[in-house]
């Protein structure tokens, strides 16, 4: 029986295999085979009993199914894997698991999980980046209505809007990498942290074992890795689920109908957009995100409370973390890579984009107060003036300009530079250069050379 939409519906398979249950045993026995390759090397044990120990995991012996049927008779499910892992290992079989308890194999192995996790979502924003590097560029210099609590603002360019989409997604990455130098930490110091069943070589064979395995070592643990450290990782995934989130409602918004600037691509021929009224063109892909950032972004409150176990351990994180670290990953690569689709394939609606920038005049308001403010006028004054006007065009029905000359704006500046003014070629500011530097800042940081297309 299946339950989980994860298993059907939800998550790219690359990275769900890194969370399935018989990788996770591989990642496990992984770290018990390094332990005993440590050890060996150590002295601890004789290396016969490693090589036994290695020759079983590499064998493939140890399966979910048998070590699935220990657990069910002694209701421990690390121990389950040890029993079975013995049972392959020959006379190594003595030496395993020696000196160490099971969450040394548990956080270890999830620091595996998600270290591996971590490099390919790491191409999904280097490649999400890509994506809002080529929409910077092509939309520039392209001028749009600007929109503030909902109402015609002063203009802006579409390549602004993306450029600043761009600028997060950058420092995501920034987070992304230096989250990367601390998250990923195992141990192998026992119940409660202290390495005593390893002698005086507790240390060396903690360090030994992660130099093997790729991972670093947690500075002081208790019978656990530190949780900060799994609230970290899932702090940066959730401020990258912010910024899609983001994404998806600013496009979600430009697709309604009385905007209808962008859109997600539609496939006329094939598409349903719904079950009752056939007319209708949804923004499913950016809503689908929308509804997935905010299911992640509550993932990092059972770990805040993970966080807090008493004394050097308790069992309360255990079941909370086996959902909140796979979900929250399968689904913020998911996100991403759902948004990066939608983004590629957006429609752009240039012809819409003008006819609304032309719809409404009062959005050069603000020039108009920096015009008469330099044509001699108080700015306070100027504001007042142009406010009063912007008034009378709205209770009169009739254009911002009309309303400006029928008030009296002649006495203060000529027609020609009040044409000028509300020419929105004339006022998008230093947009373009704005995302130039965003541009060249976001190029340098993923490494793309001088003439590289973006996706």
């Amino acid at each position: 029986m299946v339950v989980s939409p994860i298993e059907y519906r939800y998550g790219r398979k690359q990275i769900k295999d890194i969370f399935d249950e018989e990788t996770r045993l591989r990642y496990m026995l992984s770290v018990e085979a390094a332990i005993a390759r440590a050890e060996s090397e150590l002295g601890i044990i004789p290396a016969e009993a490693y090589e036994n120990i290695q020759k079983a995991v590499d064998s493939g012996s140890v399966r979910i199914e048998e070590v699935r049927q220990v657990e069910n008779e002694i209701k421990h499910d690390v121990m389950a894997m040890v029993k079975v892992l013995s049972k392959y290992s020959g006379d190594g079989s003595r030496y395993v698991h020696l000196g160490v308890t099971s969450n040394d194999i548990n956080d270890t192995a999830t620091a595996l999980q998600m270290r591996d996790f971590s490099s390919l979502y790491r191409s999904n924003i280097v490649s999400f980046i890509k994506t809002l590097i080529g929409l910077a560029e092509r939309y520039r210099d392209l001028p749009m209505m600007g929109r503030t609590h909902g109402q015609h603002a002063s203009p802006i360019t579409l390549g602004l809007k993306f450029a600043v989409y761009l600028a997060e997604m950058i420092r995501h990455l920034d987070r992304w990498d230096q989250m990367s130098t601390r998250a990923f930490a195992g141990k192998i110091l026992g119940p409660v942290g202290t390495g005593a069943a390893l002698g005086e070589k507790a240390l060396d064979v903690q360090n030994r074992v992660m130099e093997i395995l790729g991972i670093y070592a947690e500075d002081g643990a208790t019978q656990i890795v530190n949780r900060d450290r799994y609230i970290e990782y899932l702090s940066v995934i959730n401020g990258i689920a912010v910024t899609l989130e983001k994404i998806a409602t600013e496009i979600r918004n430009l697709q309604r109908p009385e905007i209808d600037e962008i859109s997600e691509y539609f496939d006329f021929d094939k598409q349903v957009g719904s079950s009752s009224m056939p007319s209708k063109v949804n923004p499913i892909n950016s809503e689908n995100v929308a509804s997935l950032s905010r299911l992640i972004r509550s993932m990092i409150i059972p770990e805040y409370e993970a966080g807090v176990t008493w004394h050097e351990r308790d069992l309360t994180n255990s079941a909370s973390e086996r959902f909140v670290i796979p979900y929250a990953s399968i689904l913020i690569d998911y996100a991403t890579d759902r948004l990066n689709g939608v983004l590629r394939t957006l429609v752009v609606k240039e012809d819409n984009i003008r006819r609304n920038l032309e719809s409404d005049d009062s959005i050069y308001s603000e020039g108009v107060v920096t015009l008469l403010t330099r044509n001699g006028m108080g700015r306070q004054d100027a504001h007042e003036f142009v406010r009063k006007a912007a008034m009378y065009a709205r209770s009169r029905g009739i254009s911002f300009r009309q309303s400006l000359i029928e008030n009296g704006i002649d006495k203060y500046v000529s027609r020609s530079d009040l044409d000028k003014n509300m020419d929105p070629a004339n006022f998008i500011g230093s947009a373009p250069i704005i995302c130039d530097m965003i541009l060249k800042k976001a190029r340098k940081r993923i490494g793309m050379v001088d003439g590289e297309q973006a996706s």
